[in-house]
């Protein structure tokens, strides 16, 4: 090994007075920083000095001499170690071959001269180095590395302890990880040359000769050492170690043991699978079962993990089968369920034995997909496959879900797979499969705290926060639902009776009537009682489901078929059981208004499942109609509830209409007084009103054998006041203006109301009550909501589209019924929304004094629920919203819920109304109108209530015909962009400001709930984008057309400047908001446009250059912040696509990086020349190059910052089981969100 410090780095070396100087120097400033005592401004000029140091061409080899002096303290041997870091990192590419072989020799020195007292820091910086100087020069200036790394791992261990050998895991480690794992951009520019050494040294002798004999170059003789490889050495090592620990109890070979793990870990990502079963892995991760420390066997766990998560291939089949046979063996299972038992703890007890609990259960989950998916192995006469899948079903019974999910998700897979060993095995779970998903379908976020459940103790534990537990626990209900569902469909009658007869249990003993202990006044949705015959709601409802699943199956069925008799048997059977079910339920009486309702949805299911006889539809209908729950109004949660099941009623019964008209249709007299009754019963209540005519309507609409006429005059007069509410002149007359359309509604001289009652001398608004007139203006703004015409208009709209398929009779009935009312309400309606909209403009409320401005603000804040967001259960938010009606803040609510159901009622008439694409579309001059009405004030809207009209533009979109989309589109796409665009920029604006301005708040404050809204909105918009670029729908048959006059709506978009625009300026802009899903879906969208822009047809050449200057600026900004550090992969993919595809045909992307600090012409020419020659290498390489480039923009790296500085999350589940389900321009001169970074690019 080279020794000498003779070298380049000498011809700067200053003299032994000077040098001891500026040692002495160093040391001193190290020492001013970590005195509490020396002055802020002396602290900061040491800093300063010492970051100097660090550019000083002297820098390195002070650093070694820092470093290699063990008389120095450690912090000044580490700081030694950085300046050689530096050097290393950012000043390599100008070294000469003599330079940068001075820097590898003193990382040789450092790493031969290291002692097993030196602190692990010290150690793990100079295995950094190590590996640093690898990914530069390993594979060509450096040919010996493997052969230095085995010198120092074969030094003995009486001489240099462990340390030797523990260096040399870590720089294998890190190399692994660095090289193959990670996107590190210097081993990318190298990867063929380091990812082949890697792989040499790495694999076991037998595999490096096979490979040997079949590589068309030759084996590597040149970089390989010894005939072992170092996978196998890494596991002798281990094996070694656990054996040293257990049989001769030297506990220090414990943690060498981990840290041997610690390195295979990312090797097994990579390792070929022959290697693996070659060096006999499996058989040394399964050592720790074999003692009983904790950490060793998690951490054998997790190599466990990534080795059998690895993906199927069937290239190596035979080492995939091999491993996975290994990890099967009947006393690796029993050795499994062993530690399992042993480790099992209550919750919070234990953190470290919960921990490897659910590591098992994740290797587990392995193993049982790979059955799942290659059943032969469970044919294998060496594994006790039932032993295997007990297993199973003892982990799945934990009572910790975050334990049991893992195994869960795989019940789902091996219920699907079509094997009949696995079959005849899974038969034998599916009783404890069904209860144990039964019971676990409970809303346990609902469920109270504080008690000695179990599960809910461990839920508790296992999340810090209740949108944590709601993503999860909706997930792990996911997978219950899709046993239940899974086991039905293949054994229906067994399933059904089971679930059916627990339902009946509930019903009868639970305490659900007034004789059983049920009282009104103590009424809760979230009651024990109440969620146990929710959760068996949910089992039924989804029985019903894999029930109707095996209709289907059945049905296809063909008569000859041999399972065709007992198919049309076992559908005899069920749909026996399950009427007299129905007649055993309907007797059975009721008083919780909750259980009532899931009675009747239960109950309506059936009908619509079996599909029975007409007289049991009857009589099943009548008893919904006669179900009879009676209000107590003194009691306000258990009224709510009661109202909650008529509006269900209505809605069931709604259903049943559309499925069953024919038979209906046969009872109608009979059914209209009953109606008729039910109609005058709820005058006071418009919606149920409206709900039961839209019954009787849907019958008459859907219904077969009505003569034409009569069916259209019967339906017509049904409709007839529709017609008359919208023609109506007063209520157009309202509309005139926004103060009349605020007179309409009760919401005039709203200023006059707040200054009376003091809102703004009253900060708590939940808890000021309303007096007796106050409510009285209350009521009146409800009664005049409630008198609009849009209730009507959507109830019998939506009834008469519903589930309605063009080209039906039903479809041209409805065609008939509203092409003339159409024109009618479009101009009120759109007038509505254009009012109900610049209401929340603060624009219109300028004229009042600044604490009223401030009232009328705060009313139209929204009290809103969204799993994963809120902090409590949507039960418990809407209990606290019932419980301030009387209050100012309920007034503020009914202020704002006044404009939110106009518009959102409006939205909805507006998409049902596209189902008449003629008699919509067709209409003149719509597109400017409807525009200005969604989108005028849209930027006066919170966020939370812009998701809907993205959702009507696109039905807008996906609705509209070919022909009319040149004409309709535009108008309606131009304003979205620009409105939403300026909105969303805006709120990332005022989000970056608050999160300065609030950095020590733990709590969901109402800052990080803004946020979470407003990454929803954003990724609705970012959605939108890929929506439409990604649409295409082919003409139908009556609206064919020549294509020029029927382009798809991606041509629209591309083609018209109008829309291109503000489209691209929003997704520029995008990559700058803190989203990294919706960040990365733009960055996606980017990589599909920017080879569209390659000709020089105008606007072609314009948009090219707006991308090679804004989009490219957008992308090293982000690039070079930490928060998107790991996006890197992303921005790098998308700067180098358009260096490659744009640099050639334009100056503007090399000027935009020349005009970076720092950035070197010559530098950056070269680097333009890789990227641009004519056969451009791989993407990862493009990246890398991209990645190197950038390196010095601020002198701090992305991926180090990422590698650095991880971001501390208690770990719980699976990222998969925490996923939430989301819901699915800028005028010229200076962009927002660039100004800050001006300088960066020269412009400041």
């Amino acid at each position: 090994m080279e020794s000498s410090l003779d070298g380049a780095f000498d011809t700067y070396w200053q003299n032994s007075a000077n040098s001891t100087e500026q040692l002495e120097a160093i040391n001193n400033a190290i020492n001013a920083t970590l005195n509490p005592r020396v002055p802020n401004h002396i602290r900061k000029q040491a800093l300063e000095y010492l970051e100097q140091v660090k550019s000083k061409l002297d820098g390195p080899q002070c650093g070694f001499a820092l470093a290699d002096d063990w008389n120095q303290s450690d912090v000044v041997r580490y700081y030694g170690l950085q300046l050689l870091e530096y050097a290393i990192r950012y000043r390599w590419s100008n070294c000469n071959e003599e330079q940068t072989r001075q820097l590898r020799t003193w990382v040789k020195n450092l790493a031969g001269s290291i002692r097993e007292q030196d602190a692990l820091y010290i150690r793990n910086k100079i295995a950094q180095l190590w590996v640093e100087v690898a990914k530069r020069c390993w594979g060509e200036e450096w040919m010996d590395m493997d052969q230095l790394l085995l010198t120092l791992w074969e030094k003995p261990m009486n001489e240099k302890g462990s340390a030797n050998k523990l260096l040399v895991l870590y720089i294998l480690e890190t190399l692994s990880e660095d090289v193959i794992n990670s996107e590190d951009a210097v081993a990318g520019l190298r990867l063929d040359i380091l990812g082949n050494a890697l792989n040499d040294i790495m694999i076991p002798n037998g595999l490096y000769l096979e490979l040997a004999t079949t590589a068309k170059n030759g084996a590597r003789q040149d970089i390989r050492c010894g005939d072992a490889g170092w996978l196998a050495r890494m596991c002798d090592f281990f094996a070694t170690c656990v054996k040293d620990a257990r049989v001769r109890g030297q506990r220090d070979m414990l943690f060498c043991a981990i840290k041997a793990l610690h390195a295979l870990k990312p090797t097994m990502a990579w390792v070929n699978l022959k290697g693996a079963v070659e060096v006999n892995v499996i058989d040394c991760l399964f050592l720790p079962f074999h003692t009983e420390d904790i950490a060793l066997q998690t951490a054998a766990t997790e190599v466990l993990y990534v080795i059998l998560g690895r993906p199927y291939g069937q290239h190596w089949h035979e080492s995939w089968m091999s491993l996975m046979l290994q990890s099967l063996r009947p006393d690796r299972v029993s050795l499994i369920r062993h530690t399992l038992e042993r480790t099992a703890s209550s919750a919070g007890s234990d953190d470290e034995k919960h921990t490897l609990q659910k590591k098992l259960s994740e290797v587990l989950s392995i193993l049982a997909d790979a059955i799942a998916q290659h059943p032969q192995l469970v044919s294998q006469q060496d594994l006790d496959a039932p032993a295997f899948f007990d297993l199973l079903l003892f982990v799945l019974q934990s009572k910790s879900l975050v334990v049991s999910i893992p195994v869960l998700h795989s019940w789902t897979r091996l219920l699907s797979a079509q094997n009949s060993t696995i079959a005849d095995l899974v038969f034998q779970a599916l009783s404890t499969l069904v209860q144990t998903c039964s019971v676990r379908l409970l809303k346990y976020e609902s469920v109270p705290e504080g008690g000695e459940d179990e599960i809910t103790q461990f839920l508790l534990e296992d999340f810090d926060t209740m949108p944590e537990r709601h993503a999860f626990l909706g997930n792990y209900r996911r997978y219950c639902v899709n046993v239940i569902q899974t086991i039905t469909r293949s054994r229906p009658l067994e399933a059904l009776s089971h679930v059916l007869s627990q339902m009946t249990e509930l019903l009868e003993t639970g305490p659900y009537t007034g004789g059983r202990g049920f009282d009104p006044s103590r009424y809760s949705k979230t009651s024990l009682p109440t969620l146990q015959f929710d959760a068996q709601y949910q089992v039924v409802s989804n029985a019903l489901k894999g029930y109707s699943q095996w209709l289907t199956d059945a049905a296809s069925l063909q008569p000859e078929d041999e399972l065709h008799t007992r198919a049309e048997s076992d559908k005899a059977s069920a749909t026996h059981s399950l009427q007299q079910w129905c007649f055993q339920v309907i007797n059975m009486h009721t008083d919780d208004p909750e259980v009532a309702a899931l009675i009747l949805q239960t109950l309506v299911t059936i009908l619509r499942t079996i599909k029975p006889e007409p007289s049991f539809v009857l009589h099943i209908v009548q008893h919904l109609l006669t179900m009879r729950l009676y209000d107590n109004p003194d009691h306000t949660i258990f009224s709510d509830a009661v109202k909650a099941f008529e509006g269900l009623r209505v809605l069931e019964l709604q259903k049943l209409a559309l499925a069953f008209s024919n038979e209906l249709l046969e009872v109608y007299n009979e059914l209209e007084p009953r109606i008729g009754v039910l109609v005058e019963k709820h005058g006071d209540e418009p919606r149920l009103v409206w709900g039961y005519k839209a019954f009787l309507f849907m019958i008459i609409h859907r219904a077969s054998g009505i003569d034409g006429e009569m069916r259209l005059a019967r339906l017509r007069q049904m409709l007839r006041p529709v017609y008359e509410a919208w023609q109506d002149q007063a209520f157009s007359a309202s509309l005139a203006s926004l103060h009349t359309f605020c007179e309409s509604v009760g919401l005039a001289d709203l200023d006059q109301f707040y200054k009376a009652y003091g809102f703004d001398r009253n900060p708590d608004w939940a808890t000021q009550q309303l007096d007796g007139a106050g409510q009285a203006r209350q009521a009146e703004i409800k009664v005049k909501n409630d008198a609009l015409p849009l209730r009507m208009t959507k109830t019998m709209l939506a009834t008469t589209t519903e589930k309605l398929k063009s080209g039906s009779e039903e479809f041209e009935v409805g065609c008939a019924l509203w092409s003339d009312i159409i024109p009618t309400i479009l101009p009120n309606l759109l007038q509505m929304l254009r009012h109900a909209q610049a209401f929340h403009n603060s624009a219109n409320w300028s004229q009042l004094p600044t604490e009223l401005q401030m009232v009328v603000r705060r009313t139209l804040q929204d009290r809103f629920w969204q799993s994963g967001i809120s902090n409590e259960s949507k039960d418990q938010f809407y209990a606290r919203i019932s419980d301030s009606k009387a209050s100012y803040e309920g007034f503020a609510s009914v202020v704002r819920g006044t404009t939110r159901n106009i518009r959102e009622q409006g939205y909805h008439l507006i998409y049902f109304m596209t189902k008449f694409e003629e008699q919509f579309y067709g209409l003149p001059n719509l597109a400017e109108p409807l525009s200005d009405a969604l989108f005028a004030d849209a930027d006066a809207l919170s966020a939370n209530h812009l998701h809907p009209v993205i959702n009507l533009t696109t039905g807008l979109v996906q609705r509209c015909p070919p022909h009319y989309r040149q004409r309709f589109l535009p108008p309606l796409l131009t304003r979205l962009f620009k409105k939403l665009d300026a909105k969303i920029s805006g709120e990332w604006e005022v989000i970056s400001h608050a999160n300065q301005q609030n950095t020590e708040d733990d709590e969901l404050s109402d800052e990080m709930r803004a946020e979470s809204v407003l990454r929803a909105l954003t990724y609705s918009m970012v959605s939108f984008v890929t929506f439409l670029l990604d649409f295409e729908q082919v003409p139908t048959q009556q609206n064919s057309a020549d294509p020029a006059t029927t382009p798809l709506v991606r041509d629209i978009v591309l083609s018209d400047p109008s829309v291109l625009e503000p489209l691209i300026l929003f997704c520029t802009h995008a990559l700058r908001m803190r989203d990294t899903r919706c960040c990365t879906a733009i960055c996606r969208t980017f990589r599909s446009l920017v080879p569209l822009f390659l000709s020089n047809d105008a606007p072609v050449p314009q948009v090219r250059e707006f991308i090679s200057t804004e989009v490219l600026k957008a992308c090293i900004t982000s690039l070079n912040e930490p928060y998107f550090a790991d996006m890197q992969k992303d921005l790098a993919s998308l700067i180098a696509q358009i260096l490659l595809l744009y640099a050639p045909r334009t100056p503007t992307p090399r000027d935009i990086l020349l005009s970076l600090p720092d950035m070197s012409g010559v530098k950056l020419d070269k680097t333009l020349g890789k990227i641009c020659k004519e056969q451009p290498p791989g993407e990862r390489q493009l990246r890398a190059l991209v990645l190197d480039l950038l390196e010095g923009v601020r002198g701090v790296s992305i991926y180090e910052i990422g590698k650095m500085t991880p971001k501390k999350v208690k770990k719980t589940a699976q990222p998969q089981y925490m996923e939430v389900e989301q819901r699915p321009i800028v005028v010229a001169g200076d962009e927002a969100g660039l100004e800050s970074v001006a300088g960066l690019f020269g412009d400041g």
